[in-house]
């Protein structure tokens, strides 16, 4: 069965662009934004996005305008109806996909990206690894193919991460879920905290941290990456080990050799 796109006129609310084609200041006043790359048309990759931030505000379903063939003061003239997730693959820019009551919006203007913005539960789903993240990655993208798409630059300057990236303890911010996880390292090394009570507890921190949007870079997420394979391997609950799992005492010398070193060259 083919599913035909429905031409739509949403209800009076905020317009989701100015009169310059950009997200509107308005619209965007408490959403975030952040660009991701894209292809010259709607791919796979901006496909996921749409639909998982669609469905995380429950919308029945997305708009899209064509911006080429519709009038900036008022796109929503031309809005047409699709499916969540099928129908809009071969869509190219310009044009802007956004829920019908305006949460979150893509905005396609050109090949090479694509803006994402919306409140926070559109963009913790259409933007998973976070806006931060995203940002960063953007940069690194644009930097990258900028010999063949230099306006990239342009974007990724305009929307630059608000957190730099933390690469030593002395670098955390004090407060922050990444601190957090530094004194849960002390503690568990210096005997003052439990095997279960730091594994809870830092796989606490790490989901607190992803959600605030928090960064680390080598060294320190070398360091993490390591306590997190070490978890991996744990089992808090005794009835639920393994065989080849660690025990209590494993986890803190395992821990504990990676950490002290680790101490000691950020002194040295």
């Amino acid at each position: 069965m083919v599913t035909h796109p429905k031409r739509e006129r949403p209800g009076n609310s905020t317009p989701v662009l100015g009169p310059d084609g950009t997200f509107s200041s308005p619209w965007l006043r408490g959403k975030s934004i952040a660009p991701v790359p894209a292809g010259s048309h709607v791919d796979a990759a901006l496909t996921r996005r749409i639909a998982a931030g669609c469905r995380a505000v429950g919308a029945p379903h997305v708009l899209c305008v064509d911006l080429a063939s519709s009038t900036r003061t008022d796109p929503a003239d031309k809005a047409v109806q699709f499916p969540i997730g099928s129908g809009y693959g071969n869509i190219r820019p310009p044009s802007v996909f956004y829920t019908p009551d305006r949460q979150g919006g893509v905005l396609f203007q050109e090949s090479g990206y694509a803006l994402v913005a919306g409140t926070d539960a559109f963009m913790a789903a259409a933007v998973g690894e976070g806006v931060d993240a995203a940002r960063a990655r953007f940069s690194r993208y644009a930097r990258t193919l900028s010999d063949r798409h230099p306006g990239l630059t342009a974007v990724a300057t305009a929307h630059p991460p608000a957190r730099r990236a933390w690469a030593y303890p002395a670098d955390v911010s004090p407060g922050s879920e990444v601190g957090r996880q530094l004194s849960l390292l002390n503690e568990f090394t210096d005997g003052t905290r439990s095997a279960p009570e730091f594994a809870r507890d830092w796989w606490e921190a790490r989901r607190a941290s992803q959600a605030n949007g928090e960064r680390i870079q080598a060294p320190l997420s070398d360091l993490f990456d390591q306590v997190f394979m070490m978890l991996e391997d744990y089992a808090v609950d005794p009835d639920l080990r393994e065989p080849g799992d660690l025990t209590d005492a494993e986890i803190q010398a395992a821990v504990r050799e990676i950490w002290d070193p680790f101490r000691r060259s950020i002194t040295e």
